[in-house]
């Protein structure tokens, strides 16, 4: 059943059936551009995705249980609607690395049609001569950027409740009936993305966007190309992955191609380091920046000698 709520500044619709799935699919479809973003305890193809949000410009938020349907949710017209590309229907996403690894891995659904955000916001600090070596979290854009007490409010109340929880080991996300507080934290995660395109977008030129664009479809497939995931170490980090934005200045390597020990990527042998920890191991500049990092060194090495 599909129900409606009225916030201080979203209309919030909870779904939980096929029919309320349909009709959302319906309504979403007329849209160039949605924001989408999926909830879950350890979201990942080793967790769960319990809440898919979708929320679209004119401040409309669907919030759809998937902890409850499952499968019939993108059965019902959510599949296609994801994996749409940009030339029908955009999705706004912040980091969308672990909600396209679970959508592909738990559902089979590819999801495409990405503009990352999180990676607009790299090229907005690099457009103004800023350091990019780190990717920044949501929280901390919609605080530079939104700058929107009310959202803040939200957010703050919302991770509340999520570090409680893990406290307790315990999927907050598929607790029934969800909290008020949750709901509005997720709607935030999707309606703010729009207001923050917005100003991330100023005087970026196509060169830019298409730069964003194509890196979009690498951070998508970043996570759920694996077979296998490394250790988390190597690929859950701050740092923004090579070869994911490519710029016009970044000199294109040649040669022979081998594998990074740390992320398994593939690079030419240009663009690796050798290990500290094993010998003739090779890594690529993020991983070696971790490696130098590593608190538990003994698990690191052991990782590094069997990844072959």
């Amino acid at each position: 059943m599909a129900t409606a709520a009225n916030s201080s500044s979203y209309k919030i619709t909870w779904i939980d059936d096929v029919a309320g799935v349909k009709q959302a699919v319906k309504d979403l479809g007329r849209e160039k551009e949605i924001a989408v973003d999926c909830e879950g305890m350890k979201l990942s193809r080793e967790g769960t995705l319990d809440i898919l949000s979708i929320a679209t410009r004119h401040r409309d938020v669907y919030l759809i249980d998937i902890a409850k349907l499952g499968a019939l949710a993108f059965e019902a017209g959510l599949k296609g609607l994801l994996e749409s590309n940009s030339a029908s229907k955009t999705k706004l996403l912040y980091d969308c690395r672990n909600d396209a690894d679970a959508l592909l891995h738990l559902y089979d659904v590819k999801l495409a049609g990405v503009l990352d955000l999180q990676l607009l916001e790299v090229i907005h600090r690099r457009n103004k001569g800023q350091r990019i070596e780190y990717l920044r979290g949501l929280k901390k854009s919609l605080g530079t950027y939104v700058n929107d007490w009310r959202m803040e409010i939200i957010k703050r109340k919302g991770i509340e409740e999520i570090e409680e929880s893990k406290k307790k080991d315990v999927n907050i996300w598929a607790a029934r009936p969800l909290s008020e507080d949750l709901k509005e934290y997720c709607a935030v995660d999707v309606a703010a993305l729009f207001p923050l395109q917005q100003i991330l977008k100023k005087r970026k030129d196509a060169g830019d966007m298409k730069i964003v664009l194509e890196g979009s479809e690498r951070f998508a497939d970043y996570f759920r190309s694996y077979e296998v995931l490394p250790m988390k170490e190597f690929i859950w980090n701050p740092f923004l992955p090579q070869k994911i934005l490519l710029f016009s200045s970044s000199k294109s390597s040649t040669g022979p191609v081998e594998k990074c020990r740390g992320c398994r990527k593939e690079f030419s042998k240009t663009e690796l380091k050798i290990s500290i920890l094993v010998q003739l191991a090779w890594l690529c500049g993020v991983c070696k920046k971790i490696e130098l990092r590593a608190k538990d060194m003994t698990s690191m090495s052991k990782w590094l000698e069997e990844s072959v």
